[in-house]
């Protein structure tokens, strides 16, 4: 039963690998002949790019929720339908966008989703080259190098008033044991709070990109805590399913995820850099305080509500 299990788990984790990069390599087509509307109608250019870009991603949802069975709460501020918004989020594994795209995809913004992405990804056949001809955001982790075409970009938006959720994981990279003793040490020497469960954000890029949209169409800043929970596994809190996992067998009961939102406005937020630094600084800290006591919770078998109270979205 076990060989059986594994064969056929193996063969769908092929049938959807081969499905999803045909796929994507059709769509990549299509964005190519739409560049023959630039010089008509640059925005509906963007947009149709954005709209096949975002059925790739509606393909990939439809497959992790329904498919593979993810199960999926959610909890605080209610978020309105196809808003703009800066996102941030704490970056755990690579099923974090999984778990963006599920309020994406109910707040009908999947389309419209755009990603801080590493330079390098462009050249990934199929998916890296869709990314780079809907107009997402390469870059080399290296402001001085970055800056320049960070602000490029975010022009070009704010002039077609391009609907965008603009995702940016400020912790730059995924936590892992090494990266989060690199960060409590970084912490304690500049006298930053010292967390377990996040690393410290980084401030530059962010501060630059709440200033640049200040007054623009994009107007809300909403903050993602991103959680995990292997049930069979009392140390598997906040630990997510892995590539293979998540695409041969189904998800649930097995691991359960669970998305926390909170919605501010740019409008209220610091003006000042330092202070709009500090300000992402303390959301990182009460991050990390929801997830301690949400681990507290799992590993006690409380109910996890005393923390947050269950949105239905």
């Amino acid at each position: 039963m076990a060989v059986i299990r594994s064969i056929t788990g193996a063969c769908n984790a092929v049938f959807y690998s081969v499905s999803l990069f045909g796929v994507a390599g059709t769509m990549n087509f299509i964005q190519i002949t739409s560049f023959v509307l630039r010089p008509f109608s640059e925005r509906l250019m963007v947009r149709i790019n954005s709209r096949l870009v975002g059925t790739v991603w509606k393909v990939m949802q439809y497959v992790f929720e329904r498919r593979k069975k993810a199960h999926i709460t959610f909890s605080g501020d209610k978020i309105p339908y196809k808003e703009n918004a800066l996102i941030l989020a704490n970056h755990q594994a690579w099923t974090d966008i999984y778990l963006i795209h599920s309020v994406a995809n109910r707040r009908d913004m999947l389309y419209n989703c755009k990603y801080f992405v590493k330079d390098s990804i462009k050249y990934l056949p199929f998916f890296g080259w869709g990314m780079w001809l809907a107009g997402f955001i390469y870059v080399r982790r290296n402001w001085t190098q970055d800056q320049k075409k960070i602000q490029a970009t975010f022009s070009t938006m704010k002039r077609l008033e391009t609907p965008a959720w603009i995702i940016n994981y400020v912790e730059g990279s995924r936590i892992t044991p090494k990266k989060l003793l690199e960060a409590q040490n970084f912490s304690r020497e500049r006298g930053y709070p010292v967390m377990d469960n996040v690393l410290l954000p980084r401030t530059k890029g962010f501060v630059s990109c709440v200033n640049e949209f200040r007054g623009s169409h994009i107007k809300y800043v909403y903050d993602f805590t991103i959680a995990y929970r292997q049930t069979t596994n009392l140390k598997g809190i906040n630990q997510a399913p892995s590539m293979v996992r998540a695409h041969v067998h189904s998800l649930w009961p097995e691991y359960e995820f669970h998305v926390n939102v909170r919605r501010y406005a740019i409008a209220d937020l610091p003006e000042d850099e330092n202070e709009l630094g500090n300000w992402l600084r303390a959301r990182w800290a009460e991050k990390n305080s929801i997830l301690a006591t949400l681990k507290k919770c799992w590993i006690d078998g409380l109910d996890e509500n005393i923390i947050w109270k269950e949105t239905s979205w």
